[in-house]
C-alpha cells in the first residue's frame, strides 16, 4: 500500500518518471527515502490528532491500515498529504492546492474534523 499512496502522489504532482520509478524494483534509495519520510510524516499527524483525548500512549504514533480504513483514511487521502507536503517541502506553486485539499479530505472522514497545525519554513 505504500508504494501505490507514494507513487499516487508523484503522479498528482505531475511528475510521472517519479511515480513510475518507485514502483518499480529499481527504485533509487534516496527517493524512497524521501517519500517514506513523507509518508511517516503524514501518518505521524494523521495519528496523533486522531489519538488526540483518548487514553494512548505516546509512543503509539502510527495508524495502522485496519485504523486508517475504520476511520474512513482512504489511500488518496494520504496520497494528498504526500503530496502537499513534498509542494511545501520543495517549495512547489501548487503547495497551497494540494494541501487545501488534503485537508478537506480529512474532514471528510469519519471522526470529528481534523486540524493540521500550519508549518513555518525558514
Amino acid at each position: 500500500m505504500i508504494k501505490d499512496v507514494c507513487s499516487a502522489a508523484a503522479s498528482m504532482l505531475g511528475r510521472p518518471d517519479e511515480a513510475e520509478e518507485l514502483l518499480s524494483d529499481n527504485c533509487g534509495e534516496d527517493l524512497a527515502k524521501e517519500y517514506l519520510r513523507l509518508y511517516k510524516l503524514v501518518i505521524s499527524e494523521i495519528s496523533e490528532e486522531y489519538r488526540r483525548g483518548e487514553d494512548v500512549s505516546a509512543a503509539a504514533t502510527s495508524l495502522n491500515e485496519r485504523e486508517a480504513e475504520f476511520y474512513g483514511i482512504s489511500g488518496r487521502v494520504l496520497a494528498y498529504g504526500i503530496a502537499a507536503e513534498r509542494a511545501l517541502t520543495e517549495g512547489l506553486d501548487v503547495a497551497e492546492t494540494w494541501d487545501t485539499r488534503y485537508k478537506s479530505s480529512l474532514a471528510m472522514c469519519a471522526r470529528r474534523p481534523v486540524r493540521i497545525k500550519a508549518r513555518r519554513f525558514l
